[in-house]
């Protein structure tokens, strides 16, 4: 299998543009103290949807996004279902590996955001706690 690379001067603005950046947004905790909770900027409204690829044992991040009235979509083939305390149907689960490639077991996360046909210009959350996971498909 034929492998392309990057251009080293691309990579070089993507590393760019991954760099922290002071903001006037406090910080807010959604989910719990400890695994599970992350901080994030107070700047989440308007946001409709987070996606969380990596779904495990909590997902106390994701009950918080949907109390803020945002739609959630959770992926991970490592649980039969989220341990989440809401109804079904306020949720929606996809029993894949989010990768880099669309196949039987895996899906990208562009074709994933496409399958569920939210308007481009929307405002999405990405929220992906994902180390451990040790499938690569190419």
């Amino acid at each position: 299998m034929e492998v392309s690379r990057i251009p080293k001067n691309k990579l070089e603005a993507l590393i760019e543009k991954l760099q922290p950046y002071q903001t006037d947004k406090g910080l807010v905790r959604l989910g719990p103290n400890g695994d599970g909770g992350y901080l994030v900027p107070n700047d989440l409204e308007g946001i409709v949807a987070c996606f969380s690829p990596g779904v495990d044992l909590t997902s106390g991040f994701e009950e918080n996004s949907c109390k803020l009235g945002m739609e959630i979509y959770l992926a991970s083939v490592s649980v039969i279902k989220p341990n989440l305390n809401l109804p079904d149907d306020i949720y929606n689960f996809l029993s894949k590996y989010i990768g880099c490639t669309n196949n039987k077991d895996f899906l990208t996360i562009d074709e994933w955001v496409k399958c569920v046909k939210i308007e481009e210009h929307f405002d999405l959350l990405l929220q992906m706690d994902i180390q451990g996971q040790s499938i690569v498909q190419f």
